[in-house]
């Protein structure tokens, strides 16, 4: 297996993250609940992945989540009131520091949520967790949705119906299997259709809130991926194929670090055209479309 080259693929994970707006003010008061017309979870919506991105409520009305739609909030939280009287009183760098923070408080909670809403790992699935504020933002409300996506990269989202909880819980049909190159993007196909590439499982670089270093995580993901692509196949960490190449979706760049659970999601992929899975096929011929 050649340990050089793997996919670079960022996945956002929270949508909203440069969105904050801020009023100054010493020892303002600060709501405990969220403002009225603040969507709950629960609520459904038909937006795409631009428009994730925009501070709740979404542009459209919420729709029945037993209907057609895209994203599915599961959790309204609050990032800590002491976090927004430091941003309030902040001054140069200290602004974009503490926006930093609150913006890593509410992805963090985001994905701790989902899981359990979920009934399972996301990172397995073809589904993506996303973030967004809710106005005012200056009292740090915020929404944890949840959409079903077509591809890695995440910035497609599937119209659906039905909720999505529990929808992790065993032999998920939502389980993510092959992918195939399909233009400039990446997405998820079932390995009995010719493919590039086979989802190997996940790899976690610890410990947990340790500080983004570029060059480490590539390092660090593409050991941790060889590993897991080669338990995979079914050959021992010492063993090696040169048809196939290790890759990682994840967290690779310092604003998709911040906050998130540096889960890396781990694919085999192949230069040339797949037919079948390759799980357990050891040094035996690739199954070539």
């Amino acid at each position: 297996m050649k340990r050089v080259v793997f996919i670079v693929v960022v996945v956002a994970l929270l949508g909203g993250g440069v969105y904050w707006m801020y009023e100054r003010g010493q020892g303002r008061h600060i709501p405990s609940t969220p403002p009225a017309g603040a969507p709950t979870a629960g609520t459904c919506y038909k937006v795409d992945a631009n428009g994730a991105k925009a501070a709740l409520p979404w542009a459209g009305d919420p729709v029945d989540c037993a209907g057609a739609h895209t994203v599915e909030l599961f959790h309204i939280g609050q990032v800590g009131k002491d976090l927004l009287h430091r941003l309030d009183d902040a001054k140069g760098d200290g602004v974009r520091i503490t926006q930093a923070l609150l913006y890593a408080q509410a992805r963090r909670t985001c994905l701790v949520q989902g899981p359990l809403f979920l009934a399972g790992g996301w990172h397995e699935a073809r589904v993506q967790i996303v973030a967004s504020w809710i106005k005012p933002a200056t009292d740090g409300f915020f929404g944890c949705g949840v959409a079903e996506v077509t591809g890695p990269t995440g910035d497609q989202f599937a119209a659906r119906e039905g909720t999505l909880k529990g929808a992790l819980a065993q032999d998920s049909p939502l389980a993510i299997a092959c992918v195939k190159q399909s233009g400039d993007l990446l997405r998820y196909v079932g390995c009995a259709e010719t493919h590039d590439g086979e989802y190997s499982g996940v790899y976690t670089i610890a410990p947990p809130e340790a500080p983004f270093d570029e060059a480490a995580v590539k390092s660090a993901t593409a050991k941790g991926c060889t590993t897991v692509g080669l338990k995979y196949l079914g050959l021992p960490e010492n063993g090696s194929r040169d048809d196939l190449a290790p890759g990682s979706v994840g967290p690779k760049t310092a604003s998709d670090w911040l906050g998130s659970d540096q889960v890396f999601a781990c694919y085999l992929t192949s230069l040339k055209p797949l037919k079948a899975t390759v799980r357990g096929i050891g040094s035996a011929p690739l199954p070539l479309g």
